[in-house]
């Protein structure tokens, strides 16, 4: 059974309430910009890992909320923006909910601490963070003075969903680099996954033979060499989408039987390999038991997986799009049999 069919969101970043039901093995989330595609993944996220506390910290690095004036040895979060109306309010709560493979729940509260010996002053009192999720009890972490929550360093928390059992992988919108790089490909050098990721990039670039990622004089490179090549190029010089999809690919392999988030999944990849990306993205998260969510507001993604209905239906069935919409709060599903319709009517999805 899928770790998540259904989401419910109460109050977390954008959303005050939002419902989605019906996700599948692949999912893809549309609509406008600044609906919350981006809010959806990371509310998952956080519901996905609830038993990993600091995982919500990713997404805060990613967006950047961190406290001004912090000390440089000191990872400190503005934690205001993870609550619907971005305050820190004494009973602002936000709560996400799961069905799937099993029940998930991951709230928070904030709370104030008990006063200082003699004080009567209830707004000197230190802020609190109760956390609750699954059947566990309430674990409270204390927030500073300025109501900022004092995280682990980002070096700690680098690919730490990786790590998890099972395994939780973001892929954003940020390129990612060659030393990140580096040590998902030494996880794959010589086995299945390798094969899948060359192929992979072929369909970018047809003349790709080999691929080298690694890391000397603490320094990560990443080269290819090419068809009738007799040296290897940076695979940086065949362009973004090369890059795109060996992050994708690579990320993919390291969450086997567990769950792999994607912001704006078409972005570097031309629209006419799209429906060869999507097939490869489904066969290879069937083949390694890998739930994948990712978020588009490009059209040419849906035109890809609706031509894909076509071509390939036995892998279409296993797709699932969810439309989000602004002020709504529950999403619109269609699954493979409508995709298609969804096109042919030339409904707007950016």
């Amino acid at each position: 059974m899928l770790a998540i069919t259904s989401l419910e969101i109460e109050n977390f970043r954008c959303f005050e309430r939002l419902r989605v039901d019906g996700l599948t093995q692949v999912s893809l989330v549309v609509g406008e910009n600044n609906t919350g595609k981006t809010a959806l993944l990371e509310a998952i996220e956080a519901v996905f890992a609830e038993d990993a506390p600091f995982m919500p910290v990713r997404a805060s690095i990613a967006r950047g909320e961190l406290a001004d004036g912090a000390p440089p040895d000191r990872l400190e979060i503005d934690i205001r923006h993870w609550f619907f109306g971005h305050a820190l309010e004494v009973g602002g709560r936000f709560e996400l909910r799961a069905t799937g493979d099993r029940n998930r729940v991951l709230s928070r509260t904030l709370a104030r601490g008990a006063p200082e010996p003699g004080s009567a002053n209830s707004s000197s009192r230190q802020l609190l963070l109760q956390e609750k999720r699954g059947g566990a009890g309430t674990t409270t972490y204390s927030l500073n003075l300025d109501g900022n929550l004092v995280a682990p360093s980002i070096a700690a928390l680098a690919s730490f969903g990786l790590r998890l059992s099972p395994p939780i992988g973001f892929v954003g919108t940020d390129r990612i680099t060659n030393t990140p790089l580096a040590k998902l490909w030494s996880n794959v050098v010589l086995t299945p996954a390798e094969d899948r990721t060359i192929q992979a990039l072929r369909l970018v670039e047809p003349r790709i033979e080999r691929v080298a990622i690694f890391e000397s004089a603490g320094t990560a490179r990443a080269q290819v060499l090419l068809k009738g090549a007799s040296t290897p190029v940076p695979i940086g010089t065949l362009g973004e989408g090369t890059s795109r999809l060996l992050g994708l690919a690579l990320t993919l392999s390291q969450t086997s039987g567990g769950l792999l988030l994607v912001d704006e999944i078409e972005l570097g990849l031309h629209w006419s390999i799209m429906t060869g990306v999507w097939q490869f993205l489904i066969e290879t998260a069937r083949a390694f038991n890998v739930q994948l969510v990712a978020t588009t507001h490009s059209k040419d993604c849906i035109e890809a997986i609706a031509e894909l209905t076509r071509s390939a239906p036995d892998l279409a069935e296993q797709v699932s799009v969810h439309r989000l919409e602004r002020g709504h709060e529950s999403t619109t599903r269609l699954d493979a049999n409508r995709i298609a319709e969804y096109v042919r009517m030339d409904l707007e999805a950016r």
